[in-house]
């Protein structure tokens, strides 16, 4: 068979799949440090500066459940071919967009090839590597990817930057994406079409259930009318896959032990490090005064610290099993976060300590829980599973920024206290954030008072979104802890 011949090839295979997974995850958080140089050129309004940023993880996240299982039903290779080329394609639509419009479209379509790439890239492991423990090993590999494929996304993006602009962060991905189709076409093997039929309508269902969740809580706020309609649209989904003869979905995989800690575990970790990601790399030029570069490697130690858990992470689940990985990882993550959330931001010691134990535990947690999911399903279905994942690291990269953006937002406008004599213009300015507040300044008579205030807000509240996902891994170890088992 054409999987047993690529056996030999699987490794350099995995380096294949990775490259891809890897711009799909630093295109999440790739604007993160080059959106300044964007609005100077661009101008779009603050909203439209939301948007942009998390347009991209916003589409990707509907369109995972169904497009995951597309692979299973028609041809992994083909899927993942066709992602790659709607992905090279949207960049190029990113880095020649004229104006906002074209920038947002292009990001969403961005989005649309993710969603093809990531859940037939981690199904296919299943293929390439039948084997449990050199599964792991390539879990761990493309875990990994994927965690510090987002953290590496705003240290990319500073660099190019300061080199050429905010449009040469999409222009590396051509090159890439266009070797990838290459050696995809020429050694992945091809995998025979599922014999079970592909249910449009629930795909349709599930990819509207997760949209309308996501725009509740999405950077224009849908409400609860968003949010009651995707989750009618849901339960909906749940009830045609209950009586399906072949669903899209396979519902007993959320009743074997520890699956719905990993896809919860998945969702916290991506909310995590993509919300307080760009938090911090704003807090570390605004407040600190470093470039965009000297911010982004900075970031460098927690993509350091997950590498170092992926490679460890494959001997660890051997010998003490994923339910207590994952539950090692939440806590490391919840004891680190603790260090910025009370009051370890001023010292570089003490953040850079916190940056690795965070990128360490979050590692852990991210690899233990796609080893569960991937497992839980079996290889015929591997890419519902997948799509599962892809669906929490996508949600949560969405819900990530939007949540942490929005709290830290608040507590900025209710810590800012503005000097006097600042004019109205320059206050209201000065409250939409810290990096506005810049421009407030500039001028005023109260100008350093004005920035220290800024400060003081923006440092207040990056350590109320630490002390909010600090509590959030808590939970999310208390909770493996007492409830989770290992497939």
């Amino acid at each position: 068979m054409a999987v047993t011949r690529a056996g030999v090839r699987a490794w350099p295979l995995l380096a294949v799949l990775g490259a891809g997974l890897f711009l799909v995850a630093v295109d999440a958080t790739v604007l993160h440090v080059a959106l300044p140089d964007l609005v100077r050129q661009l101008r779009p309004g603050a909203a439209a500066q939301v948007w942009i940023v998390a347009s991209y993880p916003l589409a990707a996240a509907p369109l995972l459940l169904p497009f995951g299982t597309l692979g299973d039903r028609f041809g992994r290779r083909r899927v993942l071919v066709l992602g790659y080329a709607v992905f090279g394609l949207a960049s190029l639509g990113c880095a020649f967009a004229p104006g906002v419009p074209a920038l947002l479209a292009g990001r969403a379509t961005l989005g649309v090839g993710g969603a093809l790439i990531m859940p037939v890239t981690m199904s296919l492991l299943r293929e390439l590597f039948p084997d449990r423990r050199r599964r792991r090993t390539a879990i761990a590999v493309c875990s990994g990817i994927a965690g510090t494929g987002s953290v590496f996304g705003p240290v990319l993006g500073g660099l190019l930057v300061q080199l050429w602009g905010w449009r040469a962060t999409f222009l590396v991905n051509p090159p890439v994406i266009l070797a990838a189709v290459v050696a995809a076409l020429r050694w992945l093997p091809r995998s025979p079409p599922g014999p079970a039929p592909w249910d449009a309508l629930s795909a349709v269902l599930a990819a509207g259930g997760v949209l309308g969740i996501a725009a509740a809580v999405g950077p224009s706020g849908g409400g609860f009318a968003a949010g009651a309609a995707g989750c009618v649209l849901l339960a909906l989904f749940v009830r045609r896959q209950r009586r399906a003869a072949a669903p899209l979905l396979d519902l007993a995989l959320f009743r074997r032990p520890g699956v719905p800690a990993a896809a919860g575990g998945v969702l916290l970790v991506m909310s995590t490090l993509v919300g307080l990601g760009l938090l911090l790399a704003q807090y570390l030029q605004v407040v600190l005064g470093l470039s965009p570069t000297a911010a982004a490697a900075r970031l460098l130690l927690v993509l350091g610290a997950s590498a170092v858990g992926s490679v460890v992470a494959p001997a660890l689940l051997d010998r003490f099993g994923n339910a207590r990985v994952r539950t090692t990882g939440f806590a490391t993550a919840a004891a680190s976060l603790g260090v910025p959330a009370a009051g370890g931001l001023t010292s570089p010691w003490w953040l850079g300590g916190a940056l690795i134990g965070a990128g360490l535990g979050m590692a852990l947690a991210l690899t233990s829980s796609t080893d569960t999911l991937l497992t839980a399903a079996p290889a015929d279905r591997a890419g519902g599973a997948a799509a599962v994942e892809k669906t929490g690291y996508e949600l949560g990269a969405g819900l990530g920024t939007t949540a942490f953006g929005s709290l830290a937002a608040a507590v900025y406008t209710a810590r800012l206290v503005l000097p006097p004599g600042v004019p109205d213009a320059a206050a209201r300015l000065a409250s939409a954030g810290p990096a506005q507040a810049e421009a407030a300044a500039h001028g005023l008579a109260a100008a350093p008072e004005l920035l220290a205030a800024a400060r003081a807000a923006c440092t207040a509240s990056v350590q109320a979104a630490a002390a909010v996902a600090c509590g959030l891994f808590v939970v999310a170890a208390l909770l493996s802890f007492f409830t989770s088992g290992d497939v």
